[in-house]
């Protein structure tokens, strides 16, 4: 996972997730659901399952297979999702492709301590972390797998999880900046050192900024990469390009398809 942080005004995070302990992989499993003590509330995490479902497939063709990791990360030390299960669905539309996480809302166990909206000790079932984020580009993809389109969701939603409070740093920032090294893209998108400025949290005219389920809302959370000389030219601003990241959220939203990703344009004309 690569490095990354949010842009100056909000706290710095850091990608790569923290070491797990040195303990025989299923034990680290083991906390979450065993034969013994499941855990895990399957009831509840169906109901979930299908909610996104149902949002996923109101939003165009929804691709009948997610895609997801051939190994699970929990045994090779990555992220742990909510209920461990990590996957992406793609979903094509009229002139875009989408691209979106699948099980960052998926419920806690309920006795997690790692539980952010159970800080009361309830044991009550929660969406998960809240939200789930994607990122929407022009035209299709012949293997969206190995594309800098799905390498930017991953990326984002792996981060989401290592810092466990996203949805909290949203609603108190608005928007977000952060830079991350995405492979695939042309020039126009990377800085000197290899990172594409993505923005998280633009409001999308197409893509409704949340859905219900069972277990309360869920945020639909845009990425939008932006083009190398239009942040050049806005560090050279007043407040530099970290204090107008809200600012640039609010105008893109305001314009039609503002928060879809069109590499094949590296200059942005409606912002």
């Amino acid at each position: 996972m690569n490095r990354w942080n949010i842009e100056p005004g909000a706290a710095p995070i850091g990608a790569t997730a923290p070491s797990p302990p040195a303990i025989p992989a299923p034990s680290l499993a083991a906390r979450f659901a065993t034969p013994q003590e499941p855990r895990l509330n399957e009831t509840a995490l169906t109901a979930m399952a299908r909610a996104r479902q149902t949002f996923f497939a109101g939003l165009g063709r929804l691709a009948p297979h997610a895609l997801a990791p051939a190994r699970h990360p929990v045994y090779t030390g990555g992220p742990v999702w909510p209920a461990l299960r990590q996957a992406w669905r793609v979903i094509h539309r009229p002139d875009t492709t989408l691209v979106c996480s699948d099980g960052l809302s998926d419920p806690f166990d309920p006795f997690d301590p790692d539980n952010p909206f159970d800080s009361a000790g309830t044991h009550a079932v929660t969406p998960g972390l809240g939200l789930e984020v994607y990122a929407e580009a022009r035209g299709r993809f012949d293997d969206v797998a190995n594309s800098w389109l799905f390498a930017l969701v991953h990326q984002v939603s792996q981060n989401v999880v290592v810092h466990g409070r996203f949805a909290s740093l949203l609603r108190e920032h608005g928007a977000v900046s952060v830079q991350l090294a995405i492979t695939g893209l042309p020039q126009g998108w990377l800085s000197r050192s290899g990172l594409a400025t993505v923005l998280v949290g633009v409001p999308a005219a197409s893509v409704p900024a949340r859905f219900t389920t069972p277990h309360g809302p869920v945020q639909a959370v845009a990425l939008t990469l932006v083009p190398l000389a239009h942040r050049q030219a806005m560090e050279a601003e007043e407040g530099g390009f970290a204090g107008q990241v809200r600012r640039l959220a609010e105008r893109l939203g305001k314009v039609p398809d503002g928060h879809v990703n069109d590499v094949a344009q590296p200059q942005w004309s409606h912002a």
